[in-house]
C-alpha cells in the first residue's frame, strides 16, 4: 500500500475499517475503536430532522440507507440498539451548526457527504424522486420503490384498504418528509380528507353586546341581532400539499349560537372605529389559534387584515413559538382575519407527543 493516499482512498480505507469493526463488535453495534474514525461524531445526534428510521447492523449500513434516499443529508446512529435515523438536514454554513447537535450517549452523528459513494453500489447518484428510495438490482441497475410511510389519507387507504376514520402518522412530501399526526376523515369514500386535531380546542367569541359610540352597553341591535356566539374548533381542515387551513370548513367545530365564526376570525358588533383609531371602549371580538402539541405553528410572516364596517385590529399577540396566536378585533360589525391564506409551518424544535395514531406500512 502506498504511504500517501488521495482523499477518496482515505475514505475508502475508513469505510473498510468500519466494516471490519462491525465484525468485532460485542455488546454494541460498533466497537469502541470507532471513536478513531473522523466520519462519526461521538455521543452526538441531530434531533428533529428525521425523515425515516430503521434498525441496521452498523453505521455503514446506516450510511448506505441514507444514500438510497435523495434528500438524506446526515444520520444519527445508536451504537447500542442499532437504531438508524436519517435526516433531511446537516451542518452547513449559514444554517445548522455544531450548536444544533445534542449530546446523547451511545449515539454517533455523521454527514453523508463525507462518505464514499462506493457504499451505495448501484444506487450511487440515483435519480429516485422524493417519495421513493433506491433498491439495487445488481449489475449497476436499480429500481425506485415507494417509502413505507404514507403521505396522504388516500395513500393510507391504498396501503391498507381496511383503514377507518382516525389519527394516522404521515410523512409530507413538500415538507422534507416531515412526520406529522393527521386525522383522516371519510375513509369509507374514494376521496378521504385530512384534518389537524387540536389538543386544546381553539376558541372564538362574537359577543352578544354592543356599545354605540362607547356610551352604554346594550344587547345587539339592528342587523347584528342574534349574530353573537362562541366557536370551539376541535379539528381544522388542512391541505397537506402546503398546509393551508380551510378556514370556512366547520365539520369539527361547535357553535353556541347563530353566528358560525370562521376559523381564526375575531369579530364583534360593538362600536365603530373611525380613521383607524381605536375607540376608548375598545373591541370585544376575540379568537385564539392554539396549535400546541400539533407539530405546527403560524409563521412569523403571517399578516392580518380587517373586514366589515369601521373595523380595527386592537392586538395580535403570539407566543414565542407561534403555536399560539390571540387576536382581538372588532367593528360595527367587523373584525380581522388572516390576510390571504393561513399557512402552517412545521415546528422542528419539539417532538409531537405520542398518541394512539396508527402507523400504516405501505408495501414496497
Amino acid at each position: 500500500m502506498e504511504a500517501v493516499m488521495g482523499a477518496g482512498s482515505i475514505l475508502d480505507g475508513i469505510f473498510l475499517l468500519l466494516v471490519l469493526s462491525q465484525h468485532h463488535a460485542d455488546s454494541t453495534k460498533i466497537c469502541s475503536k470507532s471513536s478513531n474514525f473522523p466520519l462519526l461524531q461521538q455521543n452526538n445526534k441531530l434531533p428533529n430532522h428525521e425523515i425515516a428510521s430503521m434498525t441496521t447492523e452498523g453505521p455503514v449500513k446506516c450510511a448506505y440507507n441514507c444514500m438510497t434516499i435523495k434528500m438524506c443529508q446526515s444520520f444519527n446512529f445508536d451504537t447500542n440498539t442499532g437504531n438508524c435515523q436519517l435526516n433531511h438536514a446537516t451542518l452547513s454554513p449559514g444554517s445548522l451548526n455544531a450548536s444544533h447537535l445534542v449530546t446523547t450517549p451511545e449515539f454517533v452523528f455523521s454527514d453523508i457527504s463525507q462518505w464514499p459513494q462506493t457504499i451505495a453500489g448501484a444506487c450511487a447518484n440515483h435519480n429516485c424522486s422524493v417519495n421513493r428510495f433506491c433498491e439495487p438490482l445488481g449489475n449497476d441497475r436499480y429500481t425506485c420503490s415507494r417509502l413505507v410511510t404514507p403521505s396522504s389519507c388516500a395513500e393510507v387507504k391504498e396501503c391498507d384498504p381496511s383503514s377507518t376514520d382516525g389519527e394516522y402518522w404521515l410523512r409530507l412530501l413538500n415538507f422534507d418528509l416531515y412526520r406529522t399526526r393527521i386525522y383522516c376523515y371519510n375513509m369509507n369514500t374514494d376521496t378521504p380528507v385530512e384534518y389537524l386535531t387540536l389538543p386544546t380546542p381553539n376558541y372564538g367569541i362574537y359577543p352578544n353586546v354592543t356599545n354605540i359610540g362607547c356610551n352604554r352597553e346594550t344587547s345587539l341591535v339592528l342587523d347584528c341581532k342574534e349574530r353573537g356566539g362562541e366557536a370551539f374548533y376541535h379539528k381544522i381542515r388542512v391541505l397537506i400539499e402546503n398546509m393551508e387551513v380551510v378556514r370556512n370548513e366547520k365539520t369539527f367545530a361547535d357553535f353556541s349560537n347563530y353566528k358560525e365564526i370562521d376559523y381564526a376570525n375575531a369579530m364583534d358588533c360593538y362600536t365603530a372605529h373611525y380613521g383607524g383609531v381605536l375607540r376608548s371602549c375598545g373591541t370585544k371580538g376575540e379568537f385564539t389559534v392554539n396549535l400546541t402539541d400539533t407539530g405546527w405553528i403560524v409563521g412569523p410572516d403571517q399578516e392580518w387584515a380587517t373586514s366589515g364596517w369601521r373595523a380595527i385590529i386592537e392586538s395580535i399577540e403570539r407566543d414565542d413559538t407561534g403555536a399560539v396566536v390571540h387576536m382581538k378585533c372588532g367593528g360595527y360589525a367587523g373584525g380581522c382575519h388572516p390576510a390571504g391564506s393561513l399557512m402552517l409551518k412545521p415546528y422542528y424544535k419539539t417532538a409531537i407527543p405520542d398518541s394512539s395514531a396508527k402507523e400504516v406500512t405501505c408495501p414496497r
